[in-house]
């Protein structure tokens, strides 16, 4: 498994499709993550964002949501394994926060994530 492959498992295991910020389909349905991908190596730290989506007029869901993701990655961060080493994701500063959108029904909460990159 490549390390992007490994964001895109750790990003779809919140209950809601996650899809690289690259490639959201034109017809995607809420609620909904977008990630980005970012690689580096031994001892890199590399800048990577999420953000979680609903339509809805409550910020309910995306920030049930987004504490969900804080409560998996942890304090001390969270290893994810891939071919060739490990990525350890940190909560960025601030972790997360509200966006406004055009449309007035979609929700958008910003996820900051720090990631180590543990490989060769």
């Amino acid at each position: 498994m490549t390390s992007a492959q490994a964001l895109h498992q750790f990003w779809s295991s919140f209950g809601i499709p996650a899809y690289e910020s690259t490639t959201v389909p034109d017809d995607v349905n809420t609620p909904y993550i977008t990630y980005s991908v970012a690689t580096g190596y031994l001892n890199d730290y590399v800048s990577l964002s999420a953000s979680v989506w609903d339509r809805s007029t409550s910020w309910l869901f995306v920030t049930d949501k987004a504490d969900e993701i804080s409560r998996a990655i942890g304090f001390a961060g969270k290893t994810i394994p891939f071919d060739g080493g490990y990525i350890r994701l940190h909560r960025g500063v601030p972790f997360s926060q509200r966006l406004a959108d055009e449309d007035e029904t979609i929700r958008r909460i910003y996820i900051d994530i720090a990631a180590e990159f543990i490989a060769v």
